[in-house]
């Protein structure tokens, strides 16, 4: 009975605080001035080619942050790739939407590409792959489909604590009374849901961004516009949580997951799965058997967010932390932990978007790129100077190959 009664009583409370509307869109969305998502492939979606988009995060009616999009030549957010086959050093990052999100034109793998080529002083070209949303499952799908194809040298896969239990989706979009959506689905085939917190509308542009993010203005004509859609969607939406539901409990959920719409399609703020070990996952054990016959390196990357580089640890459940050590003996490598490999500032809330948005500022990203630089800087110099004893070994050699005048193969 006192199980019973805390159930209720809890979900008495979400009902009150947080209605029927799915967690993290209650209050706010994204709208951009149009879409760019493609279906298909194992990364779930892509981006349209050569396109640049803005928008803006709206809250309580107000525009707080403003966003940006800017696609390249294979539909990756990012630089031209045009230098990747002829560069000495050639990475590939796979992550989620901190690996994604661009700020002032530019994201950390593209930072960390100018970052290697100072310190290695030598052509260096970095592939960003990400996707926001993705988790550790996807992100290792779209790594070993990658690096079959474009033959990375170093492979570093940027992860933060919630993406160790994201499940795989697919997206695209699709049109609904004359209007373009979001819709997510978990398998190419199944059934989709619509986004209720992304917009597009033509109208905006970046002059209109800067100006309401600069004013304040809830007042604006094209503000209050998509307020009254976005009551619209939230009112007509046919995924409501169900309260009176019995087919999982909440308040188990929310202090075994830490989110008690856990595994509700449509409902929770991300899919995800319930098992605490990545070998259950056949496609998973068998892109990380692709990517061992590979002669790249792996790094996994541990990006911390805001509230672990404030702890000085990373903040992870008991299914989190099954599942990161699954990872380290599927891959065969440790996780770097980058809270311990960096000097944290002594105001980490510079790095974020904070209070508004929990993804990293343009200083973030540097930060980030410095960080992820390093720890590359330090295999590449490992890896020249193994393979210099090993050609001194094969020629009989005990000098240094400079020492015998030939020009160094790096």
């Amino acid at each position: 009975m006192g199980l019973v009664l805390a159930e209720a009583g809890y979900r008495l409370k979400l009902f009150l605080q947080v209605g029927q509307t799915p967690l993290g869109v209650q209050l706010t969305y994204r709208a951009w001035n149009e879409p760019t998502i493609l279906a298909g492939g194992r990364a779930g979606y892509s981006h349209e080619p050569d396109r640049r988009v803005v928008g803006v995060r709206v809250t309580n009616g107000r525009a707080v942050v403003q966003l940006e999009r800017t696609t390249n030549e294979t539909g990756n957010v990012g630089s031209t790739e045009s230098g990747y086959d002829e560069a000495a050093t050639r990475v590939l990052v796979v992550g989620d939407s901190f690996t994604e999100i661009q700020r002032q034109q530019a994201t950390w793998p593209m930072l960390l590409e100018a970052e290697l080529v100072r310190r290695l002083e030598h052509p260096t070209a970095v592939l960003n792959r990400a996707r926001s949303g993705h988790g550790l499952l996807q992100m290792v799908d779209v790594a070993a489909d990658v690096a079959g194809r474009r033959r990375p040298g170093i492979i570093v896969v940027a992860f933060i604590s919630d993406d160790l239990n994201r499940s795989r989706f697919w997206q695209n979009i699709e049109v609904v009374n004359g209007e373009p959506r979001l819709a997510t689905r978990l398998s190419p085939e199944g059934t989709a849901w619509l986004a209720l917190g992304e917009f597009y509308e033509p109208g905006i542009d970046a002059a209109w961004c800067s100006r309401v993010l600069a004013s304040g203005d809830r007042t604006d004509d094209r503000l209050e516009d998509l307020e009254r859609r976005f009551a619209a969607r939230k009112r007509d939406n046919p995924r409501r949580i169900d309260y009176a539901a019995l087919t999982s409990s909440f308040l188990y959920n929310r202090l075994t997951y830490g989110d008690p719409f856990f595994g509700i399609a449509g409902a929770a703020a991300t899919p995800r799965f319930a098992w605490r070990d990545f070998r259950r996952d056949d496609r998973m054990v068998q892109a990380w058997k692709q990517l061992g016959s590979f002669e790249g390196k792996v790094v996994l990357a541990h990006l911390p967010q805001y509230e672990e580089l404030l702890a000085g640890e990373y903040r992870l459940t008991g299914q989190q932390r099954s599942l990161l050590a699954s990872l380290e003996q599927l891959a065969g490598v440790p996780v770097v932990d980058l809270i311990k490999r960096s000097k944290v500032p002594a105001r980490p809330a510079s790095l974020f978007l904070l209070p508004h948005d929990h993804h990293p500022s343009r200083q973030g990203l540097a930060w980030y790129a410095e960080v992820v630089a390093g720890i590359l800087e330090e295999l590449v110099t490992e890896t020249k100077r193994r393979d210099t004893i090993t050609r001194e070994g094969t020629h009989g050699r005990s000098r240094p190959v400079e020492a015998a005048g030939e020009r160094r193969d790096d």
